[in-house]
């Protein structure tokens, strides 16, 4: 496999290379006419085939992104939200490849080396194996990855659209409990998660999902907002910061933010707002492009920095957006208000100064904020602290140094910690992120540590989970 690079319209292109005299060269073959026939948005696009007198090349849409083998190998198992999504994306590329034509293709190679996860979306590869139902069972061969191969693929059993969903089945394993389960024993994933999953890996075929669509309702149907997500591409968690004045320290903290999330399985992405251009800086710095999505993966966090209006990028997804407002705490006030109005889950993090000499203008705090989010048309009195939305952060703060002030409404103060290397937040900011995030995310840790006391007090669960 080659990657290169199209002169005339420069966009890169993958292009796969098979000698005329290999002993796959039929195979390679039947896989690139097999492409050339399938439109998916999970399914690299092939744009061309070609040869010459002793090579035949495919050319097809280059992908950018990690397997879900090394995403797994490097985070450990997937939080139970990010399977769900990921497996309802799975089972709608396997139901398409199942009912494109009038006989189901199988792709009888469903494994996490083949899954590429692409800023939220998973994407297909390697269609070597597949074939349609009747070539299948017709082929002399047949091939499989162990602990992920069905039954019947291994025995010489008859193969249909089943034998796929058996391997949907060993894929939401993997992702879920971190390792290729045992060969002959069911996955121990608890809950309703863990029933799809031995459904779909019953040795009986007969006593399996029906078809990969089925899998996917079934998956839906643990969590309602899942599939909507997928469908219009609105993160389920978006967190704004912003300060109440320059040099509060905001990008420090929204960065450990993000890494924090992404070490914890909380697929976040994190979003410049703010003109300081701090993203293409590190970018250019350290020699990292940004991809066709307009991201920029910088220490495997991917981060997005500000592009105007008129700029159109490949679309992505991620379940949680870390906004990076610098200063421009009016702005963030707005758009946290817009958004919940639009029904998304939103959190406002406000970052104040934590000096002595700080303290007269944390009484106006909350004004500013109520003020900035009664200006946005679409704003109702008092929303933004009625649930627990809004957050002070005071950085760079001594205790004892400030006073709460008499009138906090609903809102959470924490105090932020020094750490510095916002990218591998150290365990004070691990202590402090948890804090933080309690209640809005799935491995909650209930509690908080008081700014004016320095106490750990209760604090619920206040939104459901990501």
């Amino acid at each position: 496999m080659y990657l290169a690079r199209h002169l005339e319209l420069d966009a890169y292109r993958a292009i796969k290379r098979v000698p005329k005299a290999s002993s796959c060269y039929e195979q390679f073959r039947r896989e690139a006419l097999l492409l050339k026939r399938l439109r998916h948005p999970c399914i690299p696009i092939v744009y061309d085939l070609e040869e010459d007198s002793q090579y035949s090349y495919l050319m097809e849409e280059f992908l950018e992104g990690d397997s879900l083998y090394d995403l797994v190998h490097a985070r450990g198992p997937l939080n139970r939200d990010a399977v769900i999504r990921y497996g309802i994306q799975i089972c709608g590329l396997v139901q398409y490849l199942h009912s494109a034509e009038t006989i189901p293709i199988l792709y009888l190679d469903l494994q996490p080396r083949n899954l590429l996860i692409c800023h939220g979306q998973v994407k297909l590869l390697d269609f070597d194996h597949s074939d349609t139902l009747t070539g299948a069972n017709e082929a002399a061969e047949r091939y499989g990855t162990i602990g992920f191969a069905a039954p019947e693929q291994r025995e010489g059993g008859y193969l249909d659209v089943r034998t796929d969903v058996y391997q949907i089945g060993a894929v939401l394993s993997y992702m879920a409990a971190g390792e290729v389960q045992r060969e002959g024993l069911s996955a121990s994933v608890p809950g309703g998660l863990g029933a799809i999953i031995r459904r779909c890996l019953s040795h009986d075929a007969g006593l399996r999902y029906g078809s990969a669509e089925e899998v996917g309702e079934a998956l839906g149907g643990l969590h309602s907002n899942t599939e909507c997500l997928r469908q219009s591409h609105l993160p389920s968690l978006t967190i704004a910061l912003a300060s109440v004045r320059p040099g509060a320290g905001v990008t420090h903290i929204a960065i450990g933010l993000a890494a924090w999330l992404n070490r914890h399985g909380h697929t976040a992405l994190y979003e410049e707002r703010n003109r300081s251009g701090d993203v293409r800086a590190m970018g250019k710095r350290l020699g990292i492009p940004a991809d066709s999505y307009g991201i920029h993966t910088i220490m495997k966090l991917p981060m997005k920095p500000r592009y105007g209006e008129a700029v159109r990028l490949k679309e992505s997804f991620y379940p949680v957006i870390v906004r990076d407002y610098g200063d421009g705490l009016a702005e963030a006030a707005e758009a946290s208000a817009a958004g919940r109005e639009d029904g998304r889950r939103t959190l406002l993090l406000a970052v104040c100064g934590g000096k002595w000499w700080d303290g007269p203008e944390l009484a106006g705090i909350l004004k500013k904020l109520q003020d900035a989010v009664s200006a946005s048309p679409a704003a109702r009195p008092n929303r933004m602290t009625a649930d627990g939305g809004l957050v002070l952060l005071f950085n760079h703060a001594v205790w004892g140094a400030l006073r709460q002030p008499a009138r906090m409404g609903q809102a959470r103060i924490l105090q932020a910690p020094y750490f510095p290397d916002p990218f591998h937040p150290d365990q004070r900011a691990e202590t402090f992120y948890a804090a933080l995030m309690a209640g809005y995310l799935k491995e909650e840790r209930k509690g908080r540590w008081d700014l004016f006391t320095g106490r750990k007090i209760p604090w619920g669960n206040r939104g459901s989970s990501v």
